[in-house]
């Protein structure tokens, strides 16, 4: 159990946060998800988190132009680009905007618990 943490979700896509709150949930993580950039502000302004996940590909605002609204806010959260799309794609801007790594979903279990562990230690 890694009930220390708490992460931030932010996903448009109902699918992909059901299934990744279900991982969270078996591994008695608390989370929330935001489903854009004023919710995802709105959260990190008023919580505290471990780690925001960052979906890359979202409508109006994507999760590289979140990520820096979110650095704004906290300059020292991880902020992990969690998307479906190839790391030599995404990795490049990612760094560029302050994102810290790189989650290819959906994901197993373990690459989930590997990663959380990580920044757990790193925190």
């Amino acid at each position: 159990m890694m009930t220390d943490l708490k992460i931030l979700l932010v996903d448009d896509h109902e699918i992909n946060s059901l299934f990744t709150g279900y991982m969270f949930s078996k591994l008695g993580i608390p989370f929330d998800i935001a489903v854009n950039k004023d919710q995802a502000i709105e959260l990190l302004s008023e919580n505290e988190y471990s780690m925001v996940l960052m979906d890359i590909e979202m409508p109006r605002y994507n999760g590289y132009e979140v990520a820096k609204m979110l650095r704004d806010i906290n300059h020292k959260i991880p902020i992990v680009a969690f998307t479906t799309l190839p790391a030599k794609e995404v990795l490049p801007k990612a760094f560029e905007v302050g994102m810290n790594d790189y989650m290819l979903k959906p994901n197993a279990m373990q690459e989930l618990e590997d990663m959380l562990d990580r920044y757990k230690q790193s925190a």
